[in-house]
């Protein structure tokens, strides 16, 4: 199993990274996308080094505010020297209680698409309460090799946009809260081949673990809900959903 969006170099893992590391192999989960969201933490995210680890560089919409030229040819500096990053993310727009201006993370979203398509690295894509203004940017600006929607939260409309544009989902354990029915049911009528596992580690866990620290060891969890949720069996679920994780990150 991949999971598809963890935080590793968090500091909630500083005291036992390697152990969580670990607890995800001897759980099945073997590779894992290292995710960047404010430019600390991507430039952790860029010299990480693990078995398994490959790495998503990019700014959060929350901390895009901070992009200018300098910080985009330290990102082009990364990818440069190093094959282990993947994709281009997190990236994209949220408008649900981003202080950034909407126009600065449009700006600042758009720069870091054309880093990617630079690159020719798919996009991990973040996108709270402005999917419409997503999909009109990414049709606006199309990359090579599309990438994920980054715990999508959208209706099943909106999921067709996005495949359309060639663009997978990233379910994690947001599909198992109780109070999220409506996700349930997109997902429902969303291709399981459009579907990758995430946590987005160290959040979201699992109504199981709720309020506990996330970990990569939940994906089956993610896996099981899924099956359940498609009336398919969970190695089917695992099959084609890492299939997925592997053709469209180059992992």
């Amino acid at each position: 199993m991949i999971d598809t969006h963890i935080h590793i170099c968090d500091e909630k893992y500083d005291a036992d990274r390697k152990e969580m590391l670990q607890r995800a192999r001897q759980a099945g989960v073997n590779k894992f996308l290292n995710i960047g969201a404010e430019i600390e933490e991507t430039r952790k995210v860029a010299v990480f080094k693990e078995d398994g680890v490959w790495a998503a560089i990019g700014l959060h919409p929350h901390y895009v505010d901070v992009l200018n030229e300098e910080i985009i040819n330290e990102l082009r500096g990364y990818l440069t020297a190093n094959d282990r990053i993947a994709a281009v993310g997190e990236i994209g727009l949220d408008y649900y209680k981003s202080t950034v201006d909407r126009a600065v993370q449009k700006a600042g979203f758009e720069k870091l698409i054309s880093l990617a398509r630079e690159f020719e690295k798919p996009v991990i894509i973040h996108s709270r309460d402005a999917h419409s203004d997503v999909i009109d940017i990414l049709g606006a600006n199309r990359v090579k090799k599309a990438g994920v929607i980054h715990c999508f939260s959208a209706d099943y409309e909106a999921a067709e946009k996005f495949m359309e544009l060639g663009y997978v989902f990233g379910i994690g354990g947001v599909i198992t809260f109780p109070n999220s029915s409506a996700l349930r049911d997109a997902v429902k009528q969303i291709p399981i081949e459009n579907i990758v596992l995430e946590t987005d580690a160290p959040w979201l866990a699992p109504q199981k673990f709720r309020g506990q620290r996330n970990e990569a060891s939940y994906i089956p969890v993610i896996a099981a809900k899924l099956a359940e949720i498609k009336n398919i069996d969970v190695q089917e679920v695992i099959s084609i959903t890492t299939a997925t994780a592997c053709r469209v990150l180059g992992i």
